[in-house]
């Protein structure tokens, strides 16, 4: 169970961010609405910033391009969060690009207007710091999860992320195939077919190609 409530523990605490408020004032009073479709590119890699973006439905990824030219996932942008905002302030190219996983609706701050008020409103300023914090602090999660935890752990804290609760089971769409959640938790493809199978052998999950189900999540979670 320490992982579902460790994970419950965050959402929360992200959820109850006052910090957050300052952020999305700017973007309601100064952002413009962005649809994109499903696999559209928000941005490319090598893109000039341009902007930042607030998730406000849908999910966006957020890869990088290998040597062999596959794409990969290095997080994952939820509604709710803000992305695009580094190379902003760093003043560099992009150096990934981001995607839609599904049909997403965005609010879009210029760069320009970004900046402006990074430097002159001491509030949004120390919200963008508390953002950085945060994302610090995920990233070190997520790199102590992928160095010590079991891939079965890794895939449930992956499934948990993107799960949310309906009654007594945790429902979580599913965008990404198999390699890519593979890229996501550091494992192979196969791995992560093989522990999906076992557990909807077991009546862990119900899964299908476009969401997974944990049924039981105080027995599921108790048994990783």
């Amino acid at each position: 169970m320490d992982l579902y409530n460790d994970l419950t523990e965050l959402k929360e605490l992200k959820n109850e961010d006052p910090t957050k408020e300052a952020i999305l004032d700017a973007f309601r009073k100064y952002g413009v609405r962005r649809s994109c479709r499903k696999n559209e590119y928000v941005f490319q890699e090598n893109d000039p910033p341009d902007g930042a973006y607030y998730v406000q439905s849908g999910l966006i990824k957020i890869s990088q391009s290998s040597e062999e030219g596959q794409g990969i996932t290095l997080f994952l942008r939820y509604e709710g969060e803000v992305f695009g905002n580094a190379e902003l302030l760093a003043g560099v190219k992009r150096r990934r690009y981001a995607r839609a996983l599904s049909d997403c609706q965005l609010l879009v701050l210029d760069g320009v207007k970004y900046t402006e008020l990074a430097k002159e409103n001491p509030e949004f300023a120390y919200s963008v710091a508390v953002l950085g914090a945060r994302r610090l602090l995920q990233t070190q999660q997520t790199v102590e999860a992928l160095i010590s935890r079991p891939a079965a752990w890794r895939l449930a804290w992956f499934i948990m992320k993107l799960g949310k609760p309906t009654g007594r089971t945790i429902e979580a769409p599913i965008p990404l195939s198999h390699e890519e959640i593979s890229y996501v938790i550091g494992c192979s493809r196969q791995t992560v077919t093989e522990i999906l199978n076992k557990w909807r052998e077991q009546g862990l999950i119900e899964y299908t190609k476009k969401s997974i189900v944990i049924v039981q999540p105080e027995h599921f979670f108790s048994t990783i």
